[in-house]
């Protein structure tokens, strides 16, 4: 009997396994409403390691993101689907291997902000993000009248 209670205990479920890095990768974690991008890596043991990249877009682990001060903080993930992460607790919207969506209620319009988790490898970093795109190529979006 204990030894059924100890598996259960321990067992993850299919979102909390797609967050777990393996070695080398990291999630970048980005809003659709502000510039600010960090960068984690969650682990088994329910912690999440903050980390950065350099000028040479080498990731290294980083006990401050530039804008919380944060050392490796709890995250999990209920069955229903609610990720409890950076004192937030947040609706899993959707995700697969590569991209986690999240949806957090703020206090101000428009009083939901969804939060986008994109998987990268060191091996394969990206150099922009979609935000950075639109906001350099604004001509590129513009629609023809």
């Amino acid at each position: 009997m204990l030894i059924l209670t100890l598996v259960s205990c321990t067992k993850q479920n299919p979102i909390e396994k797609t967050l777990i890095a393996n070695s080398g990768e990291y999630w970048k974690y980005y809003t659709s409403t502000s510039d600010y991008t960090s960068y984690y890596q969650f682990k088994d043991d329910h912690l999440s390691y903050p980390c950065s990249k350099d000028e040479d877009y080498k990731f290294y682990e980083d006990a401050t993101d530039g804008v919380m001060s944060e050392q490796h903080e709890k995250w999990s993930v209920t069955d229903d689907s609610i990720m409890t992460f950076r004192h937030f607790k947040y609706d899993v919207v959707s995700y697969n291997d590569k991209v986690v969506v999240l949806l957090a209620l703020t206090e101000n319009e428009p009083y939901t902000r969804y939060i986008f988790l994109i998987k990268e490898n060191k091996n394969n970093p990206t150099v922009s993000g979609f935000y950075a795109k639109r906001k350099y190529n604004p001509e590129k979006y513009l629609l023809s009248k």
